[in-house]
Protein backbone atom coordinates (compact mmCIF):
# COMPACT_ATOMS: atom_id res chain seq x y z
CA UNK A 1 0.00 0.00 0.00
CA UNK A 2 1.44 3.68 -0.67
CA UNK A 3 2.12 6.37 1.43
CA UNK A 4 -1.13 8.33 0.13
CA UNK A 5 -2.00 11.11 2.65
CA UNK A 6 -4.64 14.06 1.95
CA UNK A 7 -2.60 17.16 1.36
CA UNK A 8 -3.22 19.82 4.68
CA UNK A 9 -5.52 23.12 3.31
CA UNK A 10 -4.13 26.53 2.56
CA UNK A 11 -3.46 28.79 5.42
CA UNK A 12 -6.34 32.12 4.51
CA UNK A 13 -5.50 35.66 6.54
CA UNK A 14 -8.28 38.42 5.79
CA UNK A 15 -7.92 41.55 6.87
CA UNK A 16 -9.99 44.67 6.95
CA UNK A 17 -8.17 48.05 7.44
CA UNK A 18 -8.95 51.71 7.54
CA UNK A 19 -6.81 54.28 6.98
CA UNK A 20 -8.05 58.04 8.68
CA UNK A 21 -10.06 60.35 6.60
CA UNK A 22 -8.55 63.38 7.65
CA UNK A 23 -5.31 62.42 7.16
CA UNK A 24 -4.90 60.66 4.33
CA UNK A 25 -1.28 60.10 4.06
CA UNK A 26 -1.46 58.13 7.97
CA UNK A 27 -0.90 54.43 7.59
CA UNK A 28 -3.50 52.18 7.73
CA UNK A 29 -4.63 50.23 10.49
CA UNK A 30 -6.10 47.26 10.98
CA UNK A 31 -9.84 46.77 12.05
CA UNK A 32 -10.36 43.31 11.67
CA UNK A 33 -8.45 40.15 10.80
CA UNK A 34 -9.51 36.44 10.30
CA UNK A 35 -7.42 33.84 10.10
CA UNK A 36 -8.28 30.49 8.67
CA UNK A 37 -5.26 27.64 9.51
CA UNK A 38 -2.45 29.12 11.03
CA UNK A 39 -0.96 32.99 10.30
CA UNK A 40 2.57 32.39 12.77
CA UNK A 41 4.54 33.50 13.24
CA UNK A 42 2.80 37.14 12.50
CA UNK A 43 -0.39 36.59 15.34
CA UNK A 44 1.19 39.29 17.01
CA UNK A 45 0.67 41.67 14.31
CA UNK A 46 -3.55 41.18 13.19
CA UNK A 47 -4.79 42.76 16.16
CA UNK A 48 -7.28 45.37 15.71
CA UNK A 49 -5.41 48.85 15.87
CA UNK A 50 -1.62 47.43 14.84
CA UNK A 51 -0.63 48.96 11.16
CA UNK A 52 -1.82 46.85 8.44
CA UNK A 53 2.11 47.33 6.78
CA UNK A 54 3.81 45.57 9.67
CA UNK A 55 0.92 42.20 9.30
CA UNK A 56 1.60 42.59 5.23
CA UNK A 57 4.88 42.25 5.14
CA UNK A 58 5.58 39.80 7.89
CA UNK A 59 2.69 37.66 6.13
CA UNK A 60 4.66 37.55 2.48
CA UNK A 61 8.00 37.16 4.61
CA UNK A 62 6.16 33.92 5.81
CA UNK A 63 5.60 31.82 2.94
CA UNK A 64 1.76 34.51 2.12
CA UNK A 65 1.08 35.32 -0.81
CA UNK A 66 -1.88 38.47 -1.20
CA UNK A 67 -4.44 36.89 -3.49
CA UNK A 68 -6.94 39.96 -3.60
CA UNK A 69 -6.89 43.29 -2.32
CA UNK A 70 -9.67 45.86 -2.83
CA UNK A 71 -10.02 49.32 -1.23
CA UNK A 72 -13.37 50.49 -0.21
CA UNK A 73 -13.41 54.39 0.63
CA UNK A 74 -11.22 55.08 3.63
CA UNK A 75 -11.79 50.79 3.97
CA UNK A 76 -10.28 48.23 2.45
CA UNK A 77 -10.19 44.55 2.36
CA UNK A 78 -6.76 42.09 1.69
CA UNK A 79 -6.43 38.27 1.39
CA UNK A 80 -3.21 36.26 1.64
CA UNK A 81 -2.88 32.23 1.43
CA UNK A 82 -0.03 30.21 2.01
CA UNK A 83 0.08 27.04 0.01
CA UNK A 84 1.34 23.79 2.81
Amino acid sequence: MSNVSIPRPPDVVTILWQRNPLHPHSPRTIVEATVIGSADPCNRFLRTGEIYACAKECLLENDFTKVFEERLGVFGLSVFVREC
